[in-house]
């Protein structure tokens, strides 16, 4: 019981600084990213496996179907940004719970046994949120991590097959392009 209480009774100090900062990540950074990166699997999924001729056709001016190369990069930029921000944020937890600690520790004054034994269950409160939130939010990572490799693995396929089709063209080689 004695447990519960020190990490209740910190919530309005030091740990509530954590819980808010893994509040925005939750809340704000990680839909951002989830949404980018799922917009942007779906958009070149299906793109990279079609046949290369109708990916030029696609990138004609007069397309029906428009493809366009220069929103798939902004959308990898912006992916690659988010995904940067969340590991920024996720690293910093156990880095922020450390912090606490000491603060809470310096905070004592007099370094008794009786009081650093009273306070030492309460400065570790924010050594346990913080390392709660970077479990919780590294684990959520692997999810975004072959995702986003998977797309940065298309985009390069995807540029890869544009050039050696405009290789091909422009070298005087009339043979069709080799799929991948």
């Amino acid at each position: 019981m004695n447990f519960f209480s020190n990490v209740f009774a910190n919530l309005f100090r030091f740990d509530g600084l954590i819980l808010i900062v893994a509040a925005a990540n939750l809340v704000v950074v990680y839909p951002m990213l989830r949404k980018i990166s799922k917009k942007l699997n779906q958009t070149l999924n299906p793109t990279v496996s079609r046949p290369i001729e109708d990916l030029i056709k696609a990138l004609q001016p007069s397309a029906v179907e428009k493809l366009d190369l220069q929103v798939i990069m902004k959308q990898k930029e912006k992916e690659n940004q988010l995904f940067q921000i969340y590991i920024s944020i996720t690293s910093i937890f156990p880095l922020l719970g450390i912090l606490g600690t000491v603060i809470a520790l310096l905070s004592v004054g007099d370094f008794s046994a009786n009081l650093i034994n009273l306070n030492f269950g309460k400065a570790l409160t924010s050594t346990f949120w913080g390392l709660i939130w970077a479990i919780f939010f590294k684990s959520l990572e692997g999810f975004f991590a072959s995702t986003i490799q998977q797309n940065e693995e298309n985009i390069k396929l995807l540029l890869h097959r544009i050039d050696q089709y405009a290789y091909d063209k422009v070298g005087g080689n009339d043979e069709k392009a080799v799929d991948y």
